[in-house]
C-alpha cells in the first residue's frame, strides 16, 4: 500500500486558528515564531469546481512542511520514496496514497506522537499547489498551499480524546531501541518494511485500524467561536 506519514502541528479541529480555542502547538520554529501554521486548514472541508482543476465536490487540502535546506525555498516532497512509487522520479504527483497526519501531543512530558487524522486515496504533489479562497479579513482572500488533496468522504479527523487513548494511535520516532519512525524530517515514507518485521507489523496495525475505524469523525465539528 502507498502510505505517507506527515508530522504537523497539533490542533483540535484544523478549521483555522481560533484564539483561545484552537491554536497550533508544536510543529517547529515557524509555529513558535509566527503563532501560525499552514496546516491549520488541513481538515477544513472546501467545495471545489472544475475551475480549480478538480471534479466538482467537497475536498480537504493537506499541508505538511517539507522544510528548506537553503533557508529560502522549500524542498520538494520526494514522492518517489513512497512505497510503490519508485518509478515516479519525473512525476509531479502520485495518486491513491494513504496520507496519515500525526502530531506531537502538546501536554506530554516526553515526546509522544499520535495520529490525528488521515486522507484515503489522496493525490500527493511533489511541489506545493495553491488555491485562493475568499476571506473576511482586510485582504479579502487567503492563499492555501497544499501538497495533498482528497475527497471529503475519504477524510477522517480523530476526536482529540481518541488520539491518545490506550496508545492505540501512537507513532514511533527513531531513537535508541527504535529502528523506525519519524526522524528529523516532517515526512516519513516508512521504507524497508520487507526487511523489518517490527515496521511491517506496525504498518499492518495502523492500516487495519484506519480501515476498520467507525468512530466519531470531527471533520464537520467546529470550535466554538466568540461572536
Amino acid at each position: 500500500m502507498r502510505i505517507l506519514f506527515c508530522n504537523i502541528a497539533w490542533m483540535d479541529y484544523y478549521k483555522g486558528i481560533v484564539p483561545g480555542k484552537d491554536e497550533p502547538k508544536g510543529g517547529g520554529s515557524y509555529v513558535k515564531e509566527n503563532l501560525d501554521a499552514h496546516e491549520k486548514h488541513n481538515f477544513d472541508v472546501v467545495p471545489l469546481s472544475k475551475d480549480a482543476g478538480y471534479p466538482e465536490g467537497e475536498y480537504c487540502l493537506g499541508f505538511v512542511e517539507t522544510k528548506s535546506t537553503n533557508g529560502e525555498t522549500r524542498n520538494q516532497l520526494k514522492i518517489e520514496k513512497i512505497d510503490g512509487c519508485e518509478a515516479c522520479k519525473n512525476e509531479t504527483q502520485v495518486d491513491d496514497v494513504l496520507v496519515v497526519y500525526c502530531a506531537l501531543y502538546p501536554d506530554a512530558i516526553e515526546k509522544e506522537t499520535y495520529v490525528v487524522g488521515w486522507y484515503k486515496h489522496a493525490t500527493v504533489y511533489r511541489n506545493y499547489e495553491v488555491i485562493r479562497f475568499p476571506s473576511d479579513d482586510e485582504e479579502g482572500y487567503y492563499d492555501q498551499a497544499y501538497n495533498a488533496i482528497a475527497k471529503k468522504a475519504d477524510c477522517v479527523l480523530l476526536p482529540r480524546p481518541a488520539r491518545r487513548k490506550a496508545n492505540k494511535w501512537k507513532v514511533p520516532r527513531k531513537s535508541k531501541g527504535v529502528a523506525y519512525g519519524f526522524g528529523q524530517s516532517n515526512v516519513w515514507f516508512a521504507q524497508g518494511r520487507e526487511d523489518n518485521e517490527y515496521l511491517r507489523n506496525f504498518l499492518n496495525k495502523i492500516v487495519n485500524q484506519i480501515e476498520e475505524y467507525d468512530g466519531e469523525n470531527w471533520l464537520d465539528k467546529q470550535p466554538e467561536r466568540s461572536e
